[in-house]
């Protein structure tokens, strides 16, 4: 396999398992605003989670498309986000806002390094996480402007939480 190869099964596989992670985690909170019948945070985290679902769609059909086996960890992953949703979503809102923004700062970063790893390798899929990075970047604005700089602690181990996750799922 050429080293080009390898970096785009690399970023498919980790933005795969990152795009079910994202979904995990706002079904988690829905599933939580739902049950309080908090319907504001409900129609906010959906809007939110339909757009992750554009980006989910993408990888795994880019996935197929060149035989790109999932992170082994997914399984973990899936249920550790959910986790994640549902806990921050109990404390509250502005904890589950904390979350968006948290997760959203680190993989804002993440997306950008790949787009300058994907410099004349290949330009499609620089396009496409180009624009999912600035879906990203409104997501984590939208929990920034919500959180009110609440639960700094909970941020700080969401953001070391997510780039662990990213670390793993590169390498799995």
């Amino acid at each position: 396999m050429f080293a080009k190869d390898k970096i785009i099964e690399r970023i498919v596989r980790v933005n795969q398992a990152g795009e079910i992670g994202a979904q995990r985690i706002y079904n988690g909170q829905k599933f939580v605003f739902k049950l309080f019948n908090n319907k504001k945070e409900y129609e906010i985290f959906s809007e939110m989670a339909q757009e992750e679902k554009e980006h989910l769609d993408y990888f795994n059909k880019l996935a197929k498309e060149k035989n790109i086996k999932p992170s082994k960890l997914a399984p973990l992953f899936d249920i550790g986000a959910f986790a994640m949703g549902v806990s921050t979503a109990l404390i509250g809102p502005k904890a589950a806002y904390v979350c968006t923004e948290a997760v959203e700062e680190i993989i804002e970063q993440h997306y950008s390094k790949q787009i300058d790893q994907l410099d004349k390798i290949d330009t499609d899929l620089q396009k496409k996480i180009s624009k999912f990075r600035n879906d990203e970047a409104h997501h984590k604005e939208t929990g920034n402007k919500n959180s009110d700089k609440s639960h700094p602690i909970l941020k700080k181990l969401i953001n070391k939480t997510t780039e662990a996750a990213i670390f793993l799922a590169e390498r799995t």
